[in-house]
């Protein structure tokens, strides 16, 4: 194999970039859950949609998190209600909990 030389590995070396990390529009999903928009509506609108079997994934589970609380733009913690009764919640939960035991 040819041996490269060290200049042309540093020219290599800064062309190449690395994944960006897109930042997450969290006031965004905040409005459109709060206009009752649907889980695929949402990830269609701020462009996270994946492929596969479960294409909404990954917006569930910043969903997910929204609810425990999120930071809106003032710097103040923030919860993403929920869209069903307490009682509905409580029961999913221990649902959850009886099928992973």
């Amino acid at each position: 194999m040819k041996k490269t030389k060290p200049a042309l590995k540093q020219v290599l070396k800064k062309k190449r970039k690395g994944a960006q990390r897109r930042p997450f529009p969290y006031e965004k999903v905040g409005r459109m859950w709060a206009k009752g928009k649907t889980i695929a509506e949402i990830a269609k609108a701020i462009g996270r949609v994946g492929e596969g079997k479960d294409p909404y994934h990954a917006l569930r589970v910043v969903l997910t998190r929204m609810h425990r609380g999120y930071r809106n733009p003032e710097g103040k913690l923030v919860k993403l209600p929920h869209r069903v009764s307490k009682k509905t919640l409580k029961l999913a939960v221990e649902a959850g909990k009886k099928a992973n035991a």
